[in-house]
């Protein structure tokens, strides 16, 4: 046995599949075993495994054991001269593996070897090469410094960004997405270190393989897509915990016990900073746009005060006019919040809308005010319109000079080239059709050269990115029953940085699949019901109801408790919604689909006292995209009077 391919599983079916797909196609020419260890998954891959691939290696594991114990169960049931640890949110070319075994051939020192990565935006990623993490390199890398002097040996040494990366280099560090380790270096090297559950387990490896004598490569000629981290979250504080003290375990490990302390406080420090940063980036992810605002809008009150003062030859040295500035600068930025100024996804109607109610809101407040304290209408005027233009006068220069710092949405439906041959348009429109998604533009790239292109199509893949730019397409789908990988991955990498978002038709009946959804082939939760969601603005308004509600049932909690069947139930949800655990009103658990909004766990639910057959899954789920369409808060307070003697139930999570 030539290669042993090594995937470890848990609940990413789809990403599964496509990695499965593209690692058979990538054997053709060797002598290959594949083999899944599943750490206990219940999203339906132990049956998809069974069912499509029963030639593969499968071992199902009873809990979740973790990346390390269950890459060395894999390891350790292999019979390769060669054994490859291959995530399963990678798709892989059809000559990676014959590249990388050939290199490895010649280079019997060779001990382990890493390929160029491209994530699903065709952006290389720079862990695809990397240098021991020393605290100096730690240092740079978590302060910046190496992403501000990227060619500096110096600074750049963590992912040693100062290499080419399209030439091979001998490197420290290989990525545990594709590490192909020779067998007889393993042996020497030793297994994976259990103690490292994720993160940190494949820099341990491939400086153990160094320390053993071998060598690392970094492999530019293969080449794969590595969506990273698809089954993790990134930006999560869990993610920051887990990853950096993985960095400890390493130090204390591999480090003299001098330069292990040195690491040990950077990574602590390291660790509680960056947490914190992700706890400031989830609570307050753009909070700085409301203070721009809101600084703005006081500033240029106050201008207008000022102005207005002397032409008009008013007095407004009052003591009461700073304050009342204040008080009008908090009720827009009130209701730009609650107007969705600040949501995700930015549009200017938004902001046109929200500053118009904002202006009937002052004028309103104005009008209550005592005669004593109304000092200017024309100061509210002057200042809300220009307030309105700066505002739109920094967002449209950030999005000008950087897209990634503020991005607009302009509303547009899907503009989408699909890059395949006639049955792959075909298939994909009627597909797009039946999940609701309604492209305002659709044309086809044939996946190779020819005379004459059937109707819809623009030409082939050589055309691809001039179709992209001459037709401001936004979405691209290839069909990789039509198309190579190694072309795909090669196409995507030509369009990087071009703001286009990749998808994969995969399999027969093919799904969906791109960096921010799966669409399974027989999903009936259609895509388009909820793309035209804004699940950031529900989430708010359900929040700021939820509070409301549960300050108003304090003061009537001896009559709730006598309505209620479950009176210490009551006391303990009413704690958990005001600290944001639990919601009073939100889906029905027993429709909960992968494609849903996250919401908190709900108390109440519209259909809680209906008795339905098991079979009606899906029904429940139409009900629960029903609940996020019709939202408001007087109906979550209907559903709750409807339901009020379960408020004291315990939701389930």
């Amino acid at each position: 046995m030539k290669l042993s391919i090594i995937i470890v599983n848990y609940n990413v079916r789809f990403f599964l599949e496509q990695a499965i797909r593209a690692a058979w196609k990538a054997s053709t020419n060797l002598e290959c075993e594949i083999i899944v260890v599943d750490n206990a998954s219940t999203d339906g891959s132990k049956e998809m495994v069974e069912s499509s691939f029963p030639n593969i290696q499968y071992i199902y594991l009873e809990g979740n054991l973790g990346f390390s114990k269950a890459n060395n169960v894999g390891i350790k049931a292999s019979q390769g001269e060669y054994v490859l640890l291959l995530n399963p949110d990678t798709v892989v070319a059809e000559d990676a593996f014959e590249r990388s075994v050939k290199f490895m051939d010649e280079h019997p020192k060779a001990g382990g070897l890493g390929v160029h990565m491209i994530d699903g935006s065709g952006s290389f990623l720079p862990e695809s090469k990397r240098g021991l993490p020393t605290p100096s390199a730690a240092f740079f890398k978590i302060f910046g410094l190496s992403r501000l002097f990227p060619n500096s040996k110096k600074f750049g040494k963590y992912h040693l960004s100062y290499l080419d990366e399209n030439q091979t280099h001998e490197v420290e560090i290989l990525s545990g997405a594709y590490m192909m380790m020779r067998s007889s270096a393993l042996k020497e090297a030793g297994l994976l270190d259990e103690t490292f559950f994720m993160y940190g387990e494949d820099i341990d490896l491939s400086y153990r393989l160094i320390k053993a004598g071998f060598k690392n490569y970094y492999f530019p000629e293969s080449r794969i897509i590595h969506y990273k981290g698809e089954s993790t979250k990134k930006g999560s504080v869990n993610y920051v915990f887990v990853f950096y003290r993985a960095m400890l375990i390493f130090a204390k490990k591999h480090f003299e016990k001098s330069q292990a302390s040195m690491f040990g406080l950077l990574i602590n420090s390291a660790i509680y900073f960056r947490a914190f940063l992700a706890l400031i980036s989830r609570l307050f992810g753009r909070i700085w746009q409301l203070l721009l605002d809101g600084g703005l809008a006081y500033g240029i009150f106050l201008s207008a005060a000022a102005w207005y003062e002397k032409i008009a030859h008013k007095n407004f040295d009052l003591p009461f006019v700073s304050i009342s500035l204040i008080a009008y600068t908090s009720i827009i930025l009130i209701t730009l919040l609650y107007s969705n100024v600040y949501d995700k996804h930015f549009r200017y109607i938004r902001l046109f809308r929200g500053w118009l109610f904002a202006f009937f809101m002052l004028l309103g407040v104005y009008a209550l005010l005592p005669e004593e304290y109304r000092f200017s209408r024309a100061v509210l005027l002057i200042g809300s319109i220009t307030s309105l233009f700066f505002g739109l006068a920094w967002r449209a220069l950030l999005h000008s000079l950087n897209k990634r710092l503020f991005n607009i949405d302009n509303n547009s439906a899907a503009r989408t080239l699909i890059v395949g041959n006639e049955q792959s348009f075909e298939d994909a429109n009627r597909f797009l059709k039946q999940h609701g998604i309604s492209p305002s533009f659709s044309a086809g790239i044939y996946n190779q050269q020819q005379k004459h292109y059937p109707i819809g199509f623009l030409g082939n893949y050589k055309q691809l990115r001039e179709a992209v730019k001459d037709f401001s397409i936004n979405d691209v789908i290839f069909d990789t029953r039509a198309i190579k990988n190694s072309r795909m991955i090669e196409l995507m990498g030509d369009l990087r940085n071009s703001n286009v978002q990749f998808k994969m038709m995969i399999g027969t009946p093919f799904f969906l699949l791109g960096s921010q959804e799966a669409i399974g082939a027989e999903d009936t939760l259609s895509m388009g019901e909820l793309r035209d969601l804004n699940p950031q603005s529900i989430k708010r308004f359900k929040r700021t109801s939820d509070i409301l509600i549960s300050l108003i049932m304090i003061p009537l909690l001896p009559i709730l408790l006598l309505l209620v069947d479950e009176k210490m139930g009551l006391i303990v949800n009413l704690k958990n919604v005001l600290t944001g655990s639990f919601s009073w009103v939100g889906y029905d658990p027993r429709g909960l689909h992968r494609a849903l909004p996250k919401m908190k766990p709900s108390i109440t639910f519209s259909l809680m006292n209906v008795i339905l057959p098991n079979n009606t899954f899906n029904q429940i789920v139409k009900e629960n995209v029903r609940y996020l369409h019709r939202y408001n808060p007087i109906n979550d307070f209907t559903i709750m009077l409807k339901h009020i003697h379960s408020l004291g139930r315990s939701p389930k999570k």
